[in-house]
């Protein structure tokens, strides 16, 4: 059986994953906030590692969760008020931008065929690789239509539900 797509999202996360989501926030923050001086920033860090590791053994879960409730409270009240954006992120400077990406420039009719055969080792081999490359992905979609005929047309056993929950 394949992995599920990245998109797909089929169990809760644990109390872990979310912990070190909040990590990985708080760190991006320290970066909005210190963003212009490299000591600052990794002192500030430093710091929150220090925060976060004081309570790393915590076997209470109730008052885990309490402090994992308070972690994302102080993160949504110090967050910045112009957080930096990777450019291909939403609200990046280049969000749903239409461009053209590097294979089609090599694809474009604008090769002559003198010029491919200057590199005719490179060219084979990107022919090569775009097939292995399409029908991996017609494999992945196959297994895909399988699953999704086999979720459809019967009821999963007592067993797998047991197990998900």
């Amino acid at each position: 059986m394949a992995e599920s797509p990245a998109w797909m999202f089929t169990k809760a996360l644990s109390h872990r994953q979310k912990v070190c989501r909040l990590y990985k926030r708080s760190l991006r923050e320290i970066d909005n906030w210190y963003g212009g001086s490299l000591l600052e920033v990794r002192f500030q860090k430093v710091i929150m590692r220090a925060r976060f590791d004081a309570n790393k053994e915590e076997q209470d879960t109730r008052k885990s969760q309490l402090l994992l409730a308070d972690g994302c409270r102080q993160l949504w009240e110090k967050r910045h008020f112009k957080p930096f954006r990777f450019a291909m992120d939403p609200g990046g400077s280049s969000y749903d931008r239409e461009r053209e990406s590097r294979d089609d420039i090599l694809d474009s009719t604008q090769w002559t065929l003198p010029e491919k055969e200057q590199f005719p080792y490179y060219f084979n081999r990107r022919e090569q690789r775009k097939k292995e490359l399409l029908q991996h992905w017609s494999k992945i979609e196959k297994d895909w239509d399988e699953q999704i005929s086999s979720i459809q047309t019967k009821l999963p056993d007592e067993k797998t539900i047991q197990k998900n929950y």
